[in-house]
C-alpha cells in the first residue's frame, strides 16, 4: 500500500484505528484534524480544506501513496450545516485536491468513509440532491431548515452524497490510475456511537437496523476493510461501496446488488 498515507479525522474513532493499523504496517502516516493531529485543519471551510491539502503537499513533496477521507462531525452535532460542510464537501475536496498527488505515488488508492446511514432511510433525498449538485451554500441551508434531528438527517445526507461521489469519480480517478472506494460502517464502537445511544430516540433508530451477524462492529474491524481496499490485494477493485456492518445494508436491501 505504499509508504506515505494520508488520514483525516486521525485524532480518534476509526481515524485513529488506521493511524494504528497503518504504522504497524511501517507506512508513514500524515493525520489531518481539527487538534492533535499533524495537520491541524478545519475541514468545514474552504480555507481549512486549502491549508489541510497545501500542509500536506508540503510535507510529502507531493507525492502520496494512499489517503483516507475520515473526518466526519457527529449527527448529533448541534450546527447540520457543519455536518453537510466537513462530511461531504471537506470530505470530498481533500480527495480532489490530493489527486495530483496521489497520481505520481506507488499503486496509488484512495478511500471514503460513507455510513449505512446513506441507505437506512435516514437521509433526506432533498437534500442528498443538493449535495450532489455541488453548491454548499444552498446545501447549508437545506441543511439547517429548522426542524428537529436535523444533524442526524444532515450527517446521513452528507454520507450518500459521499458514497455517490465516489462511483461518479470512478472514471477521471481511473483514468489517472488510481484506485477510489468508499466504505460505508455499520454500527461501531466509537465515541460517536456512545454519544448517539445517549439519545433515546436516536438510539430507537439505530437499533431498528437489522443486523445479519451481531450488532456492533469495532474500529478495528472497519479498518481492516479500509487497509484492505488500500493495499495490493484490492488491486482491481475500484469504484466500489463497500458495506462492513454486519449484513445490515443486505438485510434492508435484499433486492439490491
Amino acid at each position: 500500500m505504499g509508504n506515505h498515507i494520508v488520514v483525516t479525522g486521525s485524532a480518534s474513532g476509526l481515524g485513529a484505528a488506521l493511524v494504528e493499523g497503518l504504522v504497524a504496517r511501517g507506512v508513514a502516516v500524515i493525520g489531518i484534524d481539527r487538534d492533535r493531529a499533524d495537520v491541524v485543519a478545519d475541514l468545514g471551510t474552504p480555507d481549512g480544506r486549502g491549508h489541510a491539502v497545501d500542509e500536506v503537499l508540503r510535507r510529502s513533496d507531493g507525492r502520496l501513496d494512499g489517503l483516507v477521507s475520515c473526518a466526519a462531525l457527529s449527527p448529533i452535532h448541534p450546527d447540520p450545516a457543519a455536518v453537510v460542510s466537513v462530511n461531504c464537501f471537506g470530505a470530498l475536496a481533500v480527495l480532489d485536491g490530493l489527486l495530483a498527488a496521489l497520481r505520481g505515488g506507488e499503486a496509488p488508492a484512495a478511500v471514503a468513509i460513507s455510513s449505512i446511514g446513506a441507505v437506512d432511510g435516514s437521509a433526506d433525498p432533498a437534500l442528498v440532491e443538493v449535495l450532489v449538485a455541488g453548491d454548499e451554500a444552498a446545501a447549508r441551508a437545506a441543511a439547517a431548515d429548522g426542524t428537529d434531528y436535523r444533524s442526524a438527517i444532515a450527517y446521513s445526507s452528507a454520507k450518500a452524497a459521499v458514497a455517490l461521489g465516489i462511483r461518479a469519480r470512478a472514471g477521471d480517478w481511473g483514468a489517472a490510475g488510481v484506485r477510489l472506494n468508499a466504505v460505508a460502517p455499520g454500527r461501531m464502537e466509537t465515541p460517536m456511537l456512545d454519544g448517539l445511544m445517549a439519545d433515546p430516540l436516536i438510539a430507537a433508530g439505530i437499533d431498528s437496523i437489522p443486523v445479519g451477524i451481531r450488532a456492533n462492529g469495532t474500529a478495528a474491524d472497519v479498518a481492516g476493510a479500509v487497509l484492505f481496499l488500500l493495499g495490493p490485494q484490492a488491486c482491481f477493485v475500484h469504484g466500489q461501496v463497500l458495506f462492513v456492518d454486519g449484513g445490515s445494508e443486505a438485510l434492508i436491501r435484499p433486492g439490491t446488488i
